[in-house]
């Protein structure tokens, strides 16, 4: 075989496999574009557990610019995100066989509304919720530590979760305004 005929072959070869491999150009599955920018302000804290609007509105926040999406000042905004933190529990999953607690369950319920900068609402999910266990402690410090980091860690799962089916939203071909 000439080496002519090997580069042919070679190239129909390439041709052949990457025309298959399912690769497209483009936004890929999430499109942060077509979702415009959007503001997100502090999230409203209506429970009796104090400052924990923030570690959700910051994650919320964190995970919007990770998947691309510009968060801006709500002037600026095609689209708000409001959330208002209506419930929170921390109660025992599990005990030992000395009936002491060894695990935690803490929950966070939001109400989510997506605007648009008219104040159309193009979005709402009643009872968005945050749930994340942790192991507990025999020292109360310690208990603190553990709760505040499985809020954390829940708010970024949280995030994740609001941040993904709202561009899921987008990807499904609703238009913006029907969101």
């Amino acid at each position: 075989m000439s080496l002519h005929s090997m580069r042919i072959a070679l190239i129909l070869l390439c041709v052949t496999v990457f025309s298959n491999c399912g690769y497209h150009p483009g936004a890929g599955p999430l499109s942060p574009t077509a979702f415009g920018t959007v503001a997100v302000p502090i999230f409203v804290n209506e429970s009796s557990e104090p400052n924990i609007q923030t570690v959700i509105t910051r994650a919320v926040i964190r995970e919007f610019n990770r998947a691309g999406v510009l968060v801006v000042e709500k002037p600026r905004a095609d689209k708000i995100l409001e959330g208002r933190i209506v419930g929170y529990s921390n109660g025992s999953v599990s005990r030992t066989a000395a009936s002491t607690v060894s695990e935690y369950r803490l929950s966070v319920i939001v109400q989510l509304t997506l605007k648009n900068r008219e104040g159309k609402i193009l979005f709402r999910h009643p009872s968005a919720q945050l749930r994340e266990e942790y192991f507990a402690s025999s020292i109360l410090e310690q208990n603190e530590q553990a709760e505040a980091k499985a809020l954390k860690s829940g708010a970024v799962d949280f995030a994740e979760d609001v941040v993904r089916h709202l561009l899921d939203q987008v990807n499904e071909g609703l238009s913006n305004e029907n969101l």
